[in-house]
């Protein structure tokens, strides 16, 4: 078994991390602004997750191997 990247083990802990603080937000009450932008958070980390999901793992655009 290989070692996980430590790049997808920080990110998946900031998104729980995130999620977490949400949970937290909505639990007091939070104003949706303040909720707005922990979303745009977890949005963010999920996304740049799933970016690096695909250099690892996809390197190369699936259209590149067809030609």
């Amino acid at each position: 078994m290989t070692n996980p990247d430590p790049r997808i083990e920080s990110l998946e802990r900031e998104i729980a991390s995130l999620v977490e603080q949400r949970q937290t937000l909505r639990t007091a009450g939070a104003e949706a602004p303040e909720l707005e932008q922990n979303r745009r958070e977890i949005v963010a980390r999920q996304h740049k997750l799933s970016e690096t999901l695909i250099s690892i793992y996809a390197p190369h655009p699936a259209f590149a191997l067809a030609s």
